[in-house]
């Protein structure tokens, strides 16, 4: 789902985690299978302009992304841990280390920060410290 969130024009990696983190997957493929962005303007920073992008561009595109949504083999437990690791891949890191660092923070962080997409990023970002993500071409 985070990918087909950045493929929407005028959405970037902190809006769709801000997405993800207000809606479950679930709650994005009903508002645009009904066509509804008030839901997505609900999200701070997401105006209507692009909260109706979102419903537009994502329209007849669900059916990949909530397969998406489900954790990969190997991959930790639970919907937001398979958020983050697909965030972290979007972001550059290869999944399998990206896997292990969502594991490890998932393992010491809060109850709360289980279950919220930006805290565990930011535990994954930490964690993975000042290596540099593996893009193809750099």
């Amino acid at each position: 789902m985070f990918t087909q969130l950045l493929s929407v024009s005028g959405v970037g990696p902190k809006s769709a985690l801000g997405v993800l983190s207000a809606l479950t997957v679930a709650q994005i493929a009903e508002a645009v299978a009904a066509e509804d962005d008030a839901p997505f303007r609900r999200v701070s920073g997401i105006g209507p302009k692009t909260a109706k992008l979102i419903v537009v561009q994502l329209a007849g595109k669900l059916h990949v992304a909530v397969g998406v949504a489900a954790p990969a083999a190997g991959a930790p437990a639970g919907a937001v841990a398979a958020q983050v690791v697909a965030a972290l891949v979007a972001l550059g890191w290869n999944e399998r280390v990206s896997t292990e660092a969502v594991a490890a923070v998932t393992d010491a962080a809060t109850s709360a920060q289980r279950d919220s997409v930006p805290a565990l990023l930011k535990l994954a970002l930490a964690q993975l410290g000042p290596a540099r993500p593996e893009r193809a071409g750099v």
